[in-house]
């Protein structure tokens, strides 16, 4: 193989690496995350998380569950339509559709420590790493 061949194939193949850039700061993925953050600060008496698994995301809004699928390409989050059950909570209805209706329109994303920034359209959000969920154990005999 010629030198100069050589050299452009290198250089077509870094260049092709570095487009697939990993998730600035590190993995989402497996995480129990809380919002702590949506363009304004969440109180912190109210408890809503994400987990992302296998192309879907899973957590608690204000009072309901929900679900999406997601993909990363290219360090490019993006989150499908989000699907809910149909609790009522009227004291926080909003702030749940609210949420809901910006996560779908995720754009990118970074992790900083403990720390998940998200831009979506029309929000900021950020999350802060949450408790593992472990089973209960078995009282030994």
């Amino acid at each position: 193989m010629k030198p100069i061949h050589f050299l452009s194939l290198t250089c077509l193949c870094l260049l092709s690496i570095s487009s697939c850039k990993a998730p600035a700061g590190g993995p989402i993925e497996g995480t129990p995350w809380k919002l702590v953050y949506m363009n304004g600060d969440i109180p912190e008496e109210l408890e809503i998380t994400a987990v992302f698994q296998s192309g879907k995301v899973t957590g608690k809004g204000v009072c309901n569950r929900y679900f999406a699928d997601y993909e990363i390409e290219s360090g490019i989050l993006k989150i499908g339509p989000v699907g809910a059950t149909k609790m009522m909570c009227p004291e926080n209805a909003l702030l749940e559709s609210q949420y809901f209706g910006v996560l779908s329109k995720a754009q990118s994303f970074s992790v900083n420590g403990k720390t998940l920034n998200m831009e979506c359209e029309g929000a900021k959000l950020r999350f802060v790493k949450g408790e593992e969920t472990k089973p209960a154990s078995k009282p030994e005999s």
